[in-house]
């Protein structure tokens, strides 16, 4: 797995909450911390957008 793909693997695991198959992802993959954890906080922050959003659609 590239680099590139990691990174796109723990932000789409952390938009979802899995918490464990990012920090898996991270170990396997040997990227740093920093990368690792700007790559939490932006998969957290599209996860909590898409919630918003679905959330208004649905109450609309």
């Amino acid at each position: 797995m590239s680099r590139t793909q990691a990174i796109a693997l723990i932000k789409a695991n952390a938009a979802k909450g899995d918490i464990r198959t990012c920090t898996r992802i991270f170990v396997e993959n040997r990227i740093s911390r920093a990368v690792y954890d700007q790559a939490v906080a932006d998969g957290r922050a599209f996860g909590a957008f898409v919630a918003k959003r679905d959330a208004a659609r649905s109450a609309a």
